[in-house]
């Protein structure tokens, strides 16, 4: 190609869309958020459709314990900055396990051949991994990911401490568990811990 980054060019495509800079910006910024966590083999809101399809078919009480979107995209809005979308648009992936992996997880990864495709999203579809890019999102983004990650982890571990009677089943995105285990032993004390499965 002409050199510039694919991130660069969909940002800048952005621009041609509905709406005042500020939305171009959170929409384009959404969509690099998501795009990572795609890149990394996660489809973001799958789960929530299958615990759906889950509570409908068992007759399970459903509470929606996470914010508002409006509040998140509010929230988004404020957090985002230029300079967040710019580092990102100039940040390129070219199928190589990123530094951010770790040793292990980059072993792991550029062991696999370049068409092995299920295996690589696999190999990140774990909660090592996961862990491992909020690690970086949290490096290069803190607000951002202080919106998308850590303010929701409060919200739905009050909801579940405060709403959710009895054997509850919480399903949540894999990036959240982490926030939400620790809060919950906070809350509870180191042996109120309840097991969480990913």
């Amino acid at each position: 190609g002409d050199g510039v980054p694919d991130t660069l060019r969909r940002l800048l495509s952005s621009f041609g869309a509905p709406g005042d800079v500020g939305e171009k910006l959170l929409g384009a910024s959404l969509k690099a958020v998501y795009q990572m966590f795609r890149l990394t083999g996660l489809d973001p809101g799958l789960e929530f459709k299958v615990a759906l399809e889950e509570a409908g078919r068992t007759g399970a009480r459903v509470v929606h314990g996470d914010r508002a979107q409006e509040l998140t995209l509010r929230r988004l809005r404020e957090a985002i900055t230029m300079a967040d979308v710019m580092k990102y648009a100039m940040s390129g992936w070219d199928g190589k396990a990123a530094d951010w992996m770790g040793p292990d997880l980059t072993r792991k990864f550029d062991a696999l051949r370049w068409d092995e495709h299920e295996a690589r999203l696999e190999l990140m579809k774990t909660r090592r991994a996961v862990r491992a890019l909020t690690g970086h999102m949290r490096d290069e983004f803190p607000k951002v990911t202080t919106a998308l990650l850590d303010e929701r982890d409060d919200i739905m571990t009050e909801a579940l401490l405060n709403t959710c009677e009895g054997r509850t089943v919480a399903v949540v995105g894999m990036a959240h568990m982490d926030g939400i285990e620790r809060r919950w032993r906070e809350a509870q004390g180191e042996d109120g811990s309840v097991p969480l499965t990913s």
